[in-house]
């Protein structure tokens, strides 16, 4: 600061820009993504919503699973009260029972954990025949396996993984018929967790589905390849059930429900597998592996679509992973996690190993350089964005990330950005803040509507239950553009305050801040009541500051530091009396002082420190030059 004082009249005054509004709510987002808005479609209705789709039949419907074993329809907004279908009956039950691994309401990765619509769900040919796969869905379900064995055991079993074809109703078409099962592939898993579950049709008519390692911990614990005993970490250097192909776990398959050249001839092994034929027991089910957990995949296949195959991986303890899936990848798990090592003695599976897209940090885990970004605890996988009511937003992947752990409930909205497009560099986007940021919820799940237009399944309670008070947690959030406006705020407070004269003070809409002549500090203290003048649950997404230069002590430019006060004032009118500029008078009852804040003449409350108790990191800074102007 150099030796001179401005004198600053706020004429427009601090202004709080962009302010996003929508249902009486608002928020932030980052500048290379569009301002975005959270809009409830059915909250408080869902038992723990998993996955969400469409059947691309023109009726606009969405369908979402919940864990406990319904597939609900949410039909022109409504909750539709009656389930498609309920699946509960079929999946590993609840206590009590004598099933030995029942599920948990605290905490549970099985269950009811996808559906997929065959591409000809609503098709015809010409002569109005159904074409193959002509209403058949597809779901993803953990039953209980006929041989269940301890974790203790060698070759544990806690659940049995099923994948079942389903046929709509002939008579109602919100109801599926639940007499017409028919399991196209099951293998017992053993452990309850890293299930894995998505279900999705690829722009080849095929059916991808995910699989998770098997559970436990470390892909080296009993029931994995090489791994011995139930305790964590287990064994090093052990081949794993993610690069054993061998073995389903760890995996995203590919299959054609309608085909029999499968084993059992329930489903076909397309001919373009990257693994057909490779022999020595290999599954030529597997399109990738080296995959831990990957619990939600899709295509970027809507209108102007690459086709590519989005990934969100679960990490171990560490790293959280985005990948783009390509034919017989191998995406490093159990060697690695994300770019870093998990275990560099462990087989690679025979081919190299593919990094992710992008990758950051759990919340407390330092790790890289530079360091990565601390952002949660398990990623959801989400879309690239191929709708039309979003401007701004085509091309961008969103996801999210479950939550900052499990005992929390605080999810986070995530984006990527290829830049520049068709390079394959992609940027994070952290966070995405949209109105209506569902922040205190997990986000289980993102999906999409026939349209394009993206939605978030979240749910409060981390288990499959209900809540204490016996009510459902889940919602169904629809993302969409936010309404932006800005509105300009007088100052409610505007003081300045003096150290060569710390007594005294100027409270008459003059601001004086810099130096005087011997270099003792002098500084302007502004208020604004934002709560009194924008609607409740607003979040400021920018602000800028103009304040009017009218009268310098020098032709000296000034550099002009903005910084947070952190706390109150009092602000009275003392000005010596005559004087247009001046240095104020004694401060009275009301007015800030260098030495005193709220002033009270009986107990004077003093400031924590002198001059103001303010944050050491500046909100903003310019220069402010020696005509007059506004800055």
């Amino acid at each position: 600061m150099s030796a001179v004082f401005h004198e600053m009249r706020l004429r427009l005054s601090p202004v709080i820009v962009a302010v996003a509004l929508l249902a009486m709510s608002a928020a932030a987002s980052r500048a290379d993504f569009p301002p975005l808005a959270l809009k409830p479609i059915s909250l408080t209705q869902l038992i723990a919503p998993v996955c969400i789709t469409n059947a691309a039949d023109g009726s606009g419907r969405l369908f979402v699973c919940e864990q406990l074993g319904q597939i609900r329809i949410i039909k022109d907004g409504m909750l539709l009260p009656a389930a498609f279908l309920d699946l509960s009956s079929k999946l590993v039950p609840k206590a009590p029972t004598t099933y030995p691994f029942p599920l948990s309401s605290s905490y549970d990765e099985r269950g009811l954990l996808s559906i997929a619509f065959h591409p000809n769900f609503n098709k015809q040919d010409v002569n109005n025949q159904p074409l193959p796969g002509y209403g058949k869905f597809y779901v993803f379900y953990s039953a209980p396996s006929p041989n269940p064995a301890p974790t203790s055991d060698p070759n544990p079993v806690n659940c049995r993984t099923m994948i079942s074809e389903f046929k709509v109703s002939a008579l109602n078409p919100n109801i599926a018929d639940a007499n017409s099962e028919c399991v196209i592939l099951s293998f017992d898993k053993p452990q309850s967790n890293h299930n894995g579950g998505q279900l999705q049709f690829g722009p080849d008519g095929f059916l991808y589905i995910s699989i998770g390692d098997g559970g436990g911990q470390h892909d080296n614990q009993n029931g994995h390849t090489g791994g011995s005993g139930n305790t964590s970490p287990g064994p090093g250097g052990v081949l794993g059930n993610a690069q054993d192909k061998t073995r389903l776990f760890g995996k995203i398959l590919r299959i054609d429900p309608l085909g029999t050249n499968g084993p059992g001839g329930q489903y076909g092994i397309p001919a373009s597998n990257p693994f057909v034929g490779a022999g020595g027991g290999v599954r030529e089910e597997i399109f990738a592996f080296g995959l831990r957990n990957p619990w939600r995949f899709s295509f970027d296949d809507g209108s102007g679509g690459s086709g590519r195959l989005f990934e969100g991986d679960v990490g171990q303890d560490k790293v959280e992973e985005v990948n783009i899936i390509v034919s017989g990848g191998n995406y490093g798990w159990r060697v690695m996690e994300g770019t870093f090592i998990h275990d560099g003695t462990a087989p690679n599976g025979g081919t190299p190993l593919i990094n992710p897209i992008a990758q950051y940090a759990h919340i407390g885990v330092n790790i890289g350089s530079p360091a990565l970004t601390q952002i949660g605890s398990a990623v959801t996988g989400g879309y690239v964005y191929r709708g039309s009511a979003i401007s701004g937003l085509s091309g961008k992947y969103i996801f999210a990330d479950w939550s900052q752990s499990v005992a929390s409930a605080s999810g986070t909205l995530l984006g990527l950005e290829e830049v520049p497009a068709n390079s394959n560099n992609w940027v994070l986007s952290k966070p995405i803040v949209a109105v209506g940021n569902p922040t205190t919820t997990r986000i289980s799940a993102l999906g999409r509507d026939e349209q394009g237009e993206l939605y978030l399944a979240t749910k409060v309670v981390a288990g499959t239950q209900l809540d204490s008070n016996s009510n459902p947690t889940g919602g169904i959030y629809k993302i969409v553009a936010a309404q932006v406006s800005t509105t300009t705020l007088a100052p409610s407070k505007d003081n300045s305050i003096y150290s060569d004269f710390s007594s005294n003070s100027n409270a008459v809409g003059s601001l004086y801040a810099g130096t005087n002549a011997t270099g003792s500090p002098r500084r302007a203290l502004m208020a604004f009541d934002i709560a009194g003048h924008l609607p409740s649950g607003t979040i400021i997404t920018s602000g800028s500051l103009s304040l009017h230069l009218s009268q310098t002590a020098s032709g000296t430019n000034t550099n002009m530091t903005i910084y947070p006060l952190s706390q109150d004032w009092g602000e009275g009118t003392s000005q010596q009396i005559g004087s247009t500029g001046g240095k104020g008078v004694a401060a009275t009852v009301g007015d800030a002082t260098w030495t005193a804040r709220l002033y009270d003449p009986v107990s004077p409350t003093l400031w924590t420190n002198a001059g103001g108790t303010f944050g050491s990191t500046p909100s903003a800074n310019t220069t402010v030059g020696t005509t007059s102007a506004y800055y």
